[in-house]
């Protein structure tokens, strides 16, 4: 008899089972717990739901329990319910065997619990099968999904009575939804679950049983010491578990770069005092207990002239170890960096790289305080990797872990890839990542999916497993629908809820905002990853980390070493930052050339939002209250641009956005009409400026910032008052006639309002 189960992992197991004597499928006596597979799972399941569980398939069907079995009183008499992840499952001891069993309705009840309506009956459609007593169609590709995957009620093959009780009849047509991550999936609900369509990795169960459960029933539980262990102690892995002097250990960390000075800039612009008292507040705060951080190769090694260390530069990673050190903490040093090098055994570029590994490790090799050495970030999403030859760089990391291993056999070696399939991709010599790996590092950015993603590495290993990344960003603010504090507290609660008893640590990205405002860099997602916003406030979802409680893991190893500092300053020079302070907003590079030499707030207005990479066109772009100006790429690369005055080079970098035309799109005015005495007459579109409008133009070089006219004047009401108004391609000139004056219409600020509106700026402060 087939199966009704999802995965062949499970077919194979049901078939090895019927080869069983029969008393080996009995009734367990014990009850089943997690503890030894999964330290953080607290409840267990016994008697008839724990024979169902095991029978039906198990943790890929059902997920983990995430409570204990209680009674419900019901009409019928009492039934004993337990919550799992991906279903309820219900014990009604009045009913005859199989059907004693039933998978609770989870999809009426979270549509009752919302309030939904019963969706509009249909017409049976071809290809498809129809429900009449729900009046909906049932299509592929859930279809097929429905058809195979029903439970075992000792029915032919797979019945309809068996998928009906696997999942229920539908509840409505298939619909799109924006999951916390921001990605759209199509999904079917039915009585018992949520069916997903994710493309190209099939249909999935959705999580019910998690989003059902109230957030307190599903317990954060750390690892509780027998007895307070001593200092020192290399953290070791054993088995799924990491220990340390032979207790589990579970790990809470935060990938680290300083607040203003992320990638490179930690290292060139060191500060050791800002770094203890920003690690100093995540432990006491957030209560980490590890800290990992990226050591650039190019930066410390390969920028020398003579292929050495840098020493500098070791003396800098020699003082973070001391930092993370005395506030109790372990580390991951991430060893190559921003490198794509992957060089072939034995030619020179590896021998640089194995000089580089001995070198540094050999100054930590005895010390308790590296926790890990990490080969790579992420070396499958690198241009080797990426244009086909993956086979080098799986070569070249097997023979970076062996001399890591050689080198430091106290502790650990992992490699945090970006994409967790890649972990069982073999290697020219037939190693896997997972093979030469202590710990297994995954990064997760796809919140929803991250249940899956994790249960498949561990069927692939025993080995832990650590989520050395995950997180969503905040901003920059208005420039994406999902970018915002709201997303990312719902990212952390499904990435915190999905690690519970699948992972021995969990590694947040990162610590803290960049703030790239009083800096050089444009502003960017990268930016807003953090828990802490710049001024040092926390953001929702650094409530939810502060619920995963851990112990601090002092170390033996103590050094003395003076902490330094290179005094970073801000930038320097005409395109330095400023900040305007009526609106706190700063303005740099090209837009300050541009403020100062062409108008300021009189062209300008003020900036309402920093410079910033827009994501629908990756285009850099600052709104101001007139207007939306975008940077020109390659304009300094005219033949004549040394040859400028400094307002026309700022005029060829800087473009204002024709929001004129935008916001005049489908109007029709008539020329000739209301002409304005003595005026220009513009050939280009035919209209004429004149009067005060056309002072005002010239005097703000306006073919440059409004473009030409695209209307004579005409009268409309701004603010509820009558006005006289001329529009241009890039904007709008209005009279004052109270105070006799003419200013640029704040159509930027309209645009931006517009933009906030689309995009949302959802748990923004």
């Amino acid at each position: 008899m087939t199966h009704k189960i999802l995965t062949l992992p499970l077919l194979i197991l049901l078939l090895l089972l019927t080869l069983l004597p029969a008393s080996s499928t009995a009734t367990h006596a014990a009850p089943r717990c997690f503890d030894a597979e999964s330290p953080a799972i607290t409840d267990c399941i016994d008697g008839r739901i724990q024979s169902f569980w095991e029978q039906q398939g198990g943790l890929p069907v059902f997920g983990y329990p995430l409570t204990p079995a209680y009674q419900e009183q019901t009409e019928a008499g009492p039934i004993t319910v337990q919550w799992f992840e991906y279903a309820r499952l219900e014990h009604h001891p009045h009913n005859p065997a199989p059907y004693d069993l039933l998978l609770g309705r989870l999809g009426v009840d979270t549509f009752a619990r919302q309030g939904r309506s019963p969706a509009q009956p249909e017409a049976p459609r071809v290809g498809c099968r129809f429900f009449p007593e729900t009046g909906q169609n049932l299509c592929p590709p859930f279809l097929r999904t429905w058809l195979q995957a029903g439970l075992e009620l000792g029915d032919p093959d797979i019945s309809q009575g068996e998928s009906l009780a696997r999942f229920g009849a539908p509840l409505g047509p298939p619909q799109t939804q924006r999951r916390p991550d921001g990605q759209v999936i199509t999904a079917q609900w039915f009585e018992r679950v949520r069916l997903e369509d994710h493309g190209a990795e099939g249909v999935r169960v959705g999580p019910l049983g998690r989003e059902t459960v109230a957030p307190e029933t599903i317990r954060y539980t750390p690892l509780e010491q027998a007895a307070p262990l001593p200092p020192g102690g290399f953290i070791e892995a054993s088995g799924h578990q990491l220990t340390r002097l032979g207790q589990p250990v579970q790990l809470k960390g935060i990938n680290y770069y300083p607040q203003g000075r992320p990638w490179v800039a930690m290292w060139q612009d060191w500060d050791a005092y800002q770094m203890e008292r920003e690690l100093r507040l995540a432990r006491d705060q957030l209560g980490i207990n590890t800290v990992r951080i990226l050591y650039p190769f190019e930066e410390t090694f390969r920028s020398s002239r003579d292929h050495k260390m840098d020493g500098v530069m070791l003396n800098r990673l020699k003082e973070f170890v001391q930092i993370a050190g005395d506030l109790d903490l372990r580390l991951i040093v991430t060893l190559f960096d921003f490198y794509n090098g992957f060089p072939a055994a034995g030619t020179p570029e590896a021998e640089d790289n194995l000089t580089y590994l001995r070198t540094l490790i050999g100054n930590f090799a005895g010390d308790d305080r590296i926790f890990a050495w990490d080969l790579h970030n992420e070396p499958d999403h690198y241009p080797m990797w990426q244009e086909g030859n993956a086979a080098q760089v799986l070569d070249w990391l097997g023979r970076m872990a062996d001399e890591v291993h050689r080198l430091a056999p106290h502790h650990l070696v992992t490699v945090g890839m970006g994409q967790y399939n890649h972990f069982w991709q073999p290697g020219p010599d037939g190693r896997r990542v997972i093979d030469y790996s202590d710990v297994i590092s995954v990064h997760i950015y796809n919140a929803p999916d991250a249940i899956r993603q994790l249960d498949e590495v561990r069927r692939h290993t025993n080995k832990p497993i650590l989520l050395q990344e995950f997180g969503w960003p905040s901003g920059p603010k208005c420039s994406t629908q999902d970018y915002n504090e709201v997303y990312q507290e719902q990212v952390y609660r499904t990435i915190l809820e999905a690690a519970q008893g699948r992972v021995v640590g969990i590694f947040a990205w990162t610590l803290r905002d960049y703030d790239a405002g009083p800096t050089g860099r444009w502003d960017t997602r990268e930016e807003h990853y953090g828990l802490y916003r710049a001024d040092d406030s926390l953001k929702p979802a650094a409530l939810l980390f502060q619920g995963y409680g851990v112990p601090l893991l002092p170390s033996n190893i103590k050094t003395n070493l003076p902490l330094t500092t290179t005094n970073p300053r801000p930038p320097r020079g005409e395109k330095a930052p400023i900040m305007i302070p009526e609106t706190g907003h700063y303005i740099k590079d090209w837009y300050r050339v541009a403020w100062q030499e062409l108008g300021g707030v009189v062209s300008f207005g003020f900036p309402l939002s920093e410079a910033f990479i827009r994501p629908e066109d990756n285009r850099v772009v600052q709104y101001f209250e007139t207007g939306v100006f975008e940077i020109v790429p390659y304009a300094e690369q005219h033949p004549e641009f040394h040859l400028m005055t400094r307002a026309e080079q700022a005029m060829l970098m800087v473009r204002p956005v024709e929001l004129g035309r935008d916001v005049t799109a489908g109007r029709n005015f008539p020329q000739g009409v209301n002409v304005a005495p003595n005026g220009r007459r513009f050939p280009e579109t035919g209209y004429t400026v004149g009067g005060a409008f056309l002072g005002f133009y010239d005097g703000i070089n306006g073919p440059w910032r409004m473009g030409f006219p695209i209307s004579e004047e005409v009268i409309e009401e701004i603010n509820g008052v009558p006005t006289v108004v001329q529009y241009f391609e890039k904007g709008r000139l209005e009279w004052d006639s109270r105070a006799g004056v003419v200013s640029i219409g704040r159509l930027g600020t309209r645009f931006w309002a517009d933009r906030c509106q689309v995009n949302g700026d959802i748990g923004s402060r």
